[in-house]
């Protein structure tokens, strides 16, 4: 014979059950609401950008609210680092400004306080010190790389727009003087002046060997033998970027440069 639920007893349960789930959202919603340590400071920069709740700020900074309630909090010591940039792009702060408003923020310049005499404990902070390092590392890598290559198309920028133009022409137009292109490299001379590079020589100069700056196109070529410059190299300073090749004869038909 099959028994009858006993459905006083799952009434009960279940009666408890939504008794322990209502507790549980009220204590959420009280911790919720409660002021946390860094609330008023975020939440006036938050008004000024025009986020009105937390969830907004968490997904703006692409972070988890749980994240963001820990930084609320100020337990920010385990933070990531990345996670702690992405909240200042968030709400239009530097890092140093951030720094700055969250004042026991640990930054890669301040080593990180090693409290307690666990082991792991310590090992853990040293990992979390390294990898805000290489985060930090890494960023101020693309930042000066992309620094880098804008600041040098802008100076050659002239050159590349116009280049694709002139060989063009000179390959429509074999019998076209290279004077009138000349001009285009123009921003070359440009850019290694900013850069400090000096040349060596000049093209067909005559100059007494140097092996310091000069590369000879045979091994025979002693130290102060006239030579003539071929291609010129550049220098920086003390610092020998690439030698002259020098050879002690000149291309048929060109004369020696003054």
């Amino acid at each position: 014979m099959i028994e009858e639920p006993n459905l006083i007893g799952f009434g009960w349960v279940l009666s408890l059950v939504l008794f322990i789930i209502i507790l549980y959202l009220l204590e959420a919603g009280n911790i919720e609401n409660q002021q946390l340590k860094y609330d008023a400071l975020l939440g006036n920069r938050m008004k000024q950008l025009g986020l009105i709740h937390w969830k907004q700020l968490a997904q703006t900074a692409g972070i988890s609210t749980l994240r963001l309630r820990q930084i609320r909090s100020g337990a920010i010591g385990n933070i990531p680092w990345r996670e702690l940039r992405q909240l200042a792009q968030a709400l239009k702060w530097s890092m140093g400004e951030l720094e700055q408003q969250l004042e026991p923020l640990a930054t890669p310049s301040e080593p990180l306080p090693l409290v307690g005499n666990s082991n792991s404990e310590l090992e853990t902070q040293l990992r979390q010190q390294c990898q805000r390092l290489r985060e930090e590392l890494e960023e101020q890598k693309s930042q000066l790389w992309e620094s880098f290559c804008q600041s040098t198309f802008e100076e050659l920028q002239t050159l590349l727009t116009n280049y694709p133009t002139a060989a063009e022409m000179a390959r429509l137009k074999p019998d076209l003087p290279a004077k009138n292109l000349t001009a285009l490299f123009a921003p070359l001379n440009n850019l290694l002046e900013n850069w400090g590079y000096e040349p060596i020589g000049h093209p067909w100069e005559a100059v007494a060997y140097n092996p310091q700056f000069h590369q000879g196109d045979c091994d025979e070529i002693q130290p102060g033998e006239a030579v003539y410059i071929r291609f010129v190299g550049y220098r920086q300073g003390d610092r020998i970027l690439s030698p002259a090749k020098v050879s002690r004869t000149l291309p048929s038909g060109i004369k020696p440069s003054s």
